[in-house]
């Protein structure tokens, strides 16, 4: 689907899952280079500015969050930029960008604000919007530690396993799609100063610093989670150890019992003590019971137990 906004100032041209005759429509009315007219439809998984002369072909992922699936992929976003004209493609939804589109068509006072100077100017304006717009995954990642951080420190560390995967694959895929960026967005800064005559040094480093911002929340998320883990792991190996001990202990009380009882229960009664007594067998009993009293006071002396 095609579709553009036109003001005196500039064109802005949103295309949402292209296809081969938008491939041609872009080869004939901007006279595209072929190899960025190849690289248009399949999906490109590197960021990236290419230099043309007259444009510029940019490809930029942003994570996005799937409520259903609980799962952060990427989306990419390619942005063909010219001096008064600036061509954005996605595939699916794209809600941010979308949201923008519609806000420039029905509202005058949005195109006033984004499109009242130029390309570049609305391009630095679109990626600190899409940028900023990546907080509320960080506060959504971070609401899903704070829960995980209860839950480990209230006897459920075996339960959160699974959670702690999946917010650390979330984190992956958030770190992924936003750690090209800053390279992206540096080569930005130093190409597109020619594309205006108008000074765009504060935009440019405004998303530049929109993106740090980002990143580091991202950091402190993965730091954080990667405590969590290892305090849960340590939880659990206590828990584990615990376990452990107590079944040791338990088969080494066993272990005289055992043999207490493989004695007396031989067939060979000529010398066996008790053999011929009434009270033997309670008396045997009485001799275990001595054994196993004997054995725990030695683990807790011992500490053992």
């Amino acid at each position: 689907m095609r579709r553009e906004i036109k003001t005196d100032k500039i064109t802005w041209m949103d295309i949402k899952n292209p296809k081969q005759d938008d491939v041609e429509y872009l080869r004939k009315e901007f006279k595209l280079c072929p190899l960025v007219l190849k690289e248009y439809l399949p999906s490109i998984k590197r960021s990236k500015v290419e230099d043309f002369q007259d444009y510029l072909f940019i490809v930029i992922h942003f994570p996005v969050f799937n409520k259903r699936t609980r799962k952060t992929t990427s989306a990419e976003l390619d942005i063909i930029l010219f001096k008064n004209i600036i061509i954005t493609s996605h595939k699916g939804s794209f809600y941010q960008l979308e949201k923008l589109f519609e806000d420039c068509s029905l509202h005058s006072y949005s195109r006033k604000y984004y499109l009242r100077k130029n390309a570049v100017y609305f391009l630095y304006q679109l990626l600190d919007n899409l940028i900023d717009a990546r907080m509320p995954m960080l506060d959504h990642i971070a609401d899903n530690i704070e829960d995980i951080e209860e839950q480990v420190f209230s006897d459920n560390e075996e339960k959160m396993l699974k959670e702690i995967s999946i917010v650390k694959r979330d984190i992956i895929n958030f770190r992924k799609a936003i750690k090209p960026q800053r390279t992206v967005l540096e080569s930005l800064a130093r190409i597109t100063p020619r594309f205006t005559d108008e000074s765009i040094a504060v935009y440019s480093q405004e998303v530049i610093g929109s993106n740090i911002k980002v990143w580091n929340n991202i950091e402190n998320n993965k730091e954080m989670i990667e405590a969590l883990e290892h305090t849960n792991e340590s939880l659990l190996s206590h828990k584990l150890n615990e376990t452990m001990q107590i079944l040791t202990a338990f088969s080494v009380i066993m272990l005289p019992l055992t043999l207490i009882a493989s004695i007396f229960g031989m067939n060979i009664t000529l010398g066996m003590p008790f053999a011929d007594s009434p009270l033997g067998f309670w008396i045997i009993m009485i001799l275990m019971f001595v054994t196993v009293a004997i054995s725990l006071v030695f683990f807790k002396l011992k500490k053992w137990l």
